[in-house]
């Protein structure tokens, strides 16, 4: 019991000053300095800014690995199919009119779904489709646009 208390005291004595010497001395590196994030918009080649720019007024706000994601679709984009590459744009310029909350509750949604067993998840599919599908036959009977029905925000 005496040992556990010698124990004790030691420890801390050892403590306080190590405590009250961070607390008095001021923290180098409290705060450090975080590096632009990569490809700056002008770094973009005019190929990738012209697929990337529904995202343009957003760019600044990416991290470098989304950044880099974005990159990496539109280097290939010029290899997609031309329905695929509307629909890309569609999907960004949709993205783009998100707020920053909607975005979030989207990539919730986009991780819960990834998270869902491949059967649950291709139920899951079946049912935004055939919801889409109604969407369309409801706007086909009232000459609505596509776009104008409903945001394109399917999972994937």
């Amino acid at each position: 019991m005496v040992k556990t208390f010698i124990a004790v005291i030691l420890c801390l004595g050892f403590a306080a000053p190590l405590h009250v010497l961070a607390a008095a001395s001021p923290a180098k590196s409290a705060a450090p300095q975080a590096k632009p994030a990569k490809p700056d918009w002008s770094e973009l080649t005019v190929a990738q800014r012209n697929v990337l720019m529904p995202l343009m007024d957003d760019w600044k706000e990416l991290d470098t690995v989304r950044r880099a994601k974005w990159v990496k679709v539109a280097d290939k984009f010029p290899k997609m199919k031309p329905e695929q590459q509307q629909r890309l744009q569609t999907r960004m310029r949709d993205w783009a009119k998100l707020a920053p909350e909607q975005r979030r509750i989207v990539r919730e949604k986009f991780l819960n779904m990834k998270k869902l067993p491949p059967t649950k998840r291709e139920h899951v599919t079946a049912q935004w489709q055939q919801y889409q599908q109604s969407l369309a036959a409801r706007s086909s009977d009232q000459d609505i646009p596509d776009s104008a029905a409903a945001p394109s925000t399917s999972p994937q």
